[in-house]
């Protein structure tokens, strides 16, 4: 088989298809929580919006179990020093909380509860929600447009070479 710009094309296209798809793939593992990826679900959230060139962000923060029982503990130390005259010389111990990425909210009222995947690639939490999930579907159709298009440009070469 003779190599040409029309095969390498395709099978460009069919490897670009495929690293696209792959990341669609992944995209809609981490937005369900499928797969064996760490999930959490994380209360008491608690989101504000962040003002940017092309609109507004929303920044939000929740607290996994964990972290709410901490957080219960060092509240009630907290006051028992206090009745107790106890003065803690490292200071009130900061609230633990998460910071979440694409929470759905309506801008109005912040969620009760939200369900986050803990991202393989960097320490993000994303929040399952369907624009996540829309997002990977996307990525799957782009990719298998990709390898479509790379298959029916290698195989029209292969039939007329």
């Amino acid at each position: 088989m003779r190599w040409d710009r029309r095969s390498v094309t395709g099978i460009g296209l069919i490897a670009s298809g495929l690293i696209v798809g792959a990341v669609g793939v992944g995209i809609i593992t981490v937005g369900t929580g499928a797969f064996g990826v760490e999930t959490e679900t994380f209360g008491a959230i608690d989101c504000d919006s962040v003002s940017v060139k092309g609109g507004t962000v929303w920044h939000c923060r929740g607290e996994s179990p964990g972290q709410a029982a901490a957080n219960e503990a060092a509240r009630r130390k907290a006051e028992l020093d206090a009745l107790r005259g106890v003065d803690d010389l490292r200071g009130p111990s900061r609230t633990q909380r998460t910071e979440l990425m694409f929470v759905p909210h309506d801008g109005r009222h912040d969620p009760d509860r939200v369900t986050a995947s803990h991202s393989p690639v960097g320490d993000r939490w994303i929040a399952h929600s369907g624009g996540v999930v829309g997002t990977g579907v996307g990525g799957v159709v782009v990719g298998g447009a990709g390898i479509a298009w790379g298959v029916h440009r290698t195989r029209t070469r292969t039939r007329r070479g």
